[in-house]
């Protein structure tokens, strides 16, 4: 039940690509689904996640009845001889050579043997049932590494195709402005120099539209790749961009135990207390119930036919009681181990505290230097903006040079594309420390 949203996300994807048959349209949501369904690593953790289930079912089975039938069947073509003395029959001072049976028997039966107390074993069952959650918390913590990959590759994705856009818009502007000078130099307001200027400033343009054509290309194949599609595949990106935001960072408080390593560690240490547990009780006796019932049917040599005419029974039933003495000081070396494991496990969770503090604290300086450099960036487009907007307006009037108005609109084309690359830092570091914190 654990993916059935992700699931369902991911054939509403799919099923849009059937209709299409052509375009994979994805919002973002969308797309960590359809990663959740194809990831490799995610579906060996949910395989892992069965094989503990199958683990803690195979130690169950230890504690249930074990019933075994049997059935038989012999001839014993030559009866042994025992010597009986002759005073059983009247013979003193001989000995008598008799043989006892017959040489067809059949023997039919059943045995039940069950487990009534063995500490190990309910420690053992308990032991089990803890490394089924730490399956379950390895693949969430996969969970968690996909979902982070996919935000990262699906922003790259939309960041190029804005940047592209943009480059587009300011190569048709260059045209636009190419087109007017060709005109002016026509009626002679304008030098031909001014037209070659802006001409050689739109095939650059043009040059540099096409590499960021293969960038954003490149940026949708990393994401097909994430989510498992093929990269060939036609993609459209639905989802935006999200706009500036602020966290209030001095307000942002951290838990380690909302980190996935932390409960991992957290559930690793229960597992060696649980251990530790499980090899003191084996000093512990151990009781077992048997019980045993069965039937058996003879013929004498040359009646063969006479099987099962007559079945004859036998049962019984006991306790077994297995006290352990001594054993070498096994148990006494698998207690210091499960000791020493716990005390190693006490100083990881010690070091990894350590770690995801400073983890928290870079994150949070890295998302404050990108939300200043967001503001910075903000800042110089509007400018280059209003550069662009007088210098245009000189150059029209004949005041300004080509060579101003080629600067002004690069230094434009510059801090627009600063800004979106800032407004992706800004998400990158975001989803960073959103991980940092236990909150992605």
């Amino acid at each position: 039940m654990r993916y059935i949203l992700s699931f369902t996300l991911a054939l509403t994807a799919l099923f849009g690509v059937a209709q299409q048959n052509e375009k994979l349209s994805l919002s973002i949501d969308e797309a960590i689904a359809l990663a959740k369904a194809n990831n490799v690593a995610l579906k060996n953790a949910e395989l892992d996640i069965d094989f503990a289930n199958s683990q803690v079912n195979e130690i169950k089975s230890q504690g249930l009845p074990q019933v075994n039938g049997n059935a038989s069947f012999a001839h014993t073509y030559q009866i042994p001889t025992q010597l009986i003395p002759g005073d059983f029959v009247g013979q003193p001072g001989t000995v008598i050579p008799v043989q006892f049976g017959v040489p067809f028997n059949v023997n039919a039966g059943i045995g039940i043997r069950q487990l009534l107390f063995d500490g190990t074993f309910f420690l053992g069952l308990k032991a089990a049932s803890e490394f089924v959650n730490i399956s379950k918390l390895s693949a969430s913590s996969s969970e968690i590494d996909v979902k982070e990959s996919v935000i990262k590759a699906y922003y790259m994705a939309l960041i190029s195709e804005k940047n592209l856009l943009q480059l587009e818009a300011s190569w048709k502007n260059m045209q636009k402005v190419r087109d007017e000078t060709q005109a002016m130099y026509n009626e002679g307001f304008a030098e031909k120099l001014d037209v070659d200027r802006i001409t050689l400033s739109a095939s650059n343009l043009e040059l540099s539209i096409s590499q960021l054509q293969n960038q954003a290309k490149l940026a949708k194949q990393l994401l097909l790749n994430s989510i498992g599609v093929n990269l060939n595949q036609e993609l459209e990106l639905t989802s935006n961009l999200p706009t500036e935001t602020s966290l209030d960072l001095e307000t942002v408080t951290f838990d380690p135990n909302n980190r996935i390593e932390m409960k991992l560690l957290d559930q690793q240490q229960s597992l060696n207390e649980l251990d530790l547990k499980r090899y003191k009780v084996g000093y512990l006796p151990s009781l077992y119930g048997n019980f045993s019932y069965g039937t058996s049917t003879f013929a004498t040599k040359g009646q063969v036919g006479d099987l099962g005419n007559d079945w004859y029974a036998n049962g019984s039933y006991s306790l077994g009681l297995s006290v352990p003495i001594f054993d070498g000081f096994y148990k006494k070396a698998k207690v210091d181990q499960a000791e020493i494991e716990i005390t190693k496990t006490k100083n990881t969770k010690k070091q990894a505290v350590l770690g995801m503090n400073l983890q928290v604290s870079q994150a949070k300086t890295n998302y404050a230097n990108a939300l200043k450099g967001l503001e910075i960036q903000k800042k110089s487009q509007a400018l280059a903006e209003s550069i662009f907007n007088t210098t245009s307006i000189k150059f029209k009037e004949g005041l300004g040079s080509s060579f101003e108005m080629i600067n002004a609109e690069n230094e434009l084309t510059q801090a627009k594309t600063n800004y979106l690359n800032a407004l992706y830092n800004l998400n990158v570091a975001k989803i960073d420390f959103d991980k940092a914190l236990g909150n992605l």
